[in-house]
């Protein structure tokens, strides 16, 4: 199935954290489920070098291969993206099916969501959106 041909999307924002890894897993199963395109995402901060954008490539591309060594079975787009991660969040889930986000792990205050990327999302995008944990995850002291 083409990539492009196909308006069903599921975005995933990646960073490679332990539960954006558990977000790439429920993102698949969605994607899978909804017959959709798999929109991966790793967002760099600040005005980065035309290098981290090649490496950042290669972290997707290896992540995706070490999670599902079999292939993913459905089709993907491996997108770098610099600014502010809630911005380029909202503005990829535009018209998707669907955004998966990890939860951040070391939270504020309590906060499960911690920071301010999933409440900010959570009220502005209009598609559903599914935010994951590693289950059985020791908290960072």
């Amino acid at each position: 199935m083409n990539a492009a041909a196909n308006p069903r999307r599921v975005v995933l924002g990646l960073d490679g954290s332990p539960n954006s890894i558990a977000a790439l897993h429920r993102a698949v199963t969605e994607a899978r489920r909804l017959g959709a395109t798999l929109d991966v995402v790793l967002i760099l901060p600040g005005d980065p070098e035309p290098e981290a954008y090649a490496a950042g490539l290669r972290m997707l591309a290896g992540t995706l291969t070490r999670e599902f060594p079999d292939g993913l079975g459905l089709p993907v787009r491996r997108m770098v993206e610099h600014g502010r991660p809630t911005d380029v969040l909202v503005r990829l889930a535009d018209g998707a099916s669907l955004l998966v986000l990890g939860a951040r792990s070391n939270s504020e205050a309590g906060n499960p969501l911690g920071g301010d990327v999933v409440p900010v999302c959570l009220s502005r995008v209009r598609c559903p959106l599914a935010v994951c944990a590693r289950h059985g995850q020791q908290a960072a002291a």
